[in-house]
């Protein structure tokens, strides 16, 4: 009985994410980027472990709780359940998606920002033990990123040789590390100056 009633659960809560996420798309049409296939997104892992601590807990609650109730338990299946929901938010609702000219950023409180590779004015990186975080100076605002994103070195190579392309800046004048995930120069030094262009 207990299978049945996890399997009858677990197809209402997809029934219900469907229907919500039909309902978001009505309500809130998707940008065109969005529609785009490149995307960084947080570490595959953030999606891992929220799933992980969605259905662990609800599975110690169906069939591991002792006769009478555990509150402890219940408490810690609550807060692990809570915890991998908020990863599984972040993991879907952090993204940028980029395209041919410009690249919509969206963040963790559902915003979403349209931004062009020619208003990127530099980046400025620093090692962590967690791994590298790098600052994304675009007009006023600054991007925080971090290098376990996926698909992050893809999309500064691709605004890279974009904001050379509107800038007109020659790609090879320009000092960058792709293996510390560092495009463009940082915003306090002189901007590099170039005649030619190449093609990414």
């Amino acid at each position: 009985m207990k299978y049945v009633l996890l399997l009858i659960f677990c197809a209402l809560v997809f029934l219900v994410c469907f229907l919500v996420d039909r309902l978001l798309q009505k309500l809130f049409p998707k940008h065109e980027l969005e529609k785009s296939k490149s995307v960084v997104r947080p570490p595959q892992k953030s999606a891992t472990f929220g799933v992980l601590l969605l259905v662990i807990p609800l599975m110690a609650l169906l069939f591991w709780m002792p006769e009478g109730g555990d509150a402890l338990l219940t408490v810690c299946c609550v807060g692990a359940m809570i915890m991998g929901a908020f990863l599984l938010y972040t993991y879907f609702s952090v993204a940028i998606y980029y395209g041919e000219n410009s690249f919509l950023y969206k963040t963790l409180r559902g915003g979403k920002k349209e931004y062009r590779y020619a208003d990127i004015r530099g980046q400025r990186s620093l090692m962590t033990r967690g791994g590298i975080n790098t600052i994304l100076f675009v007009g006023e605002d600054e991007l925080n990123l971090y290098s376990a994103m996926q698909n992050l070195n893809p999309f500064l190579k691709t605004a890279f040789f974009r904001w050379c392309e509107a800038k007109h800046i020659d790609p090879d004048s320009v000092e960058n590390n792709p293996r510390m995930f560092t495009w463009f120069p940082d915003p306090d030094e002189a901007k590099p100056s170039g005649d030619g262009i190449t093609a990414p």
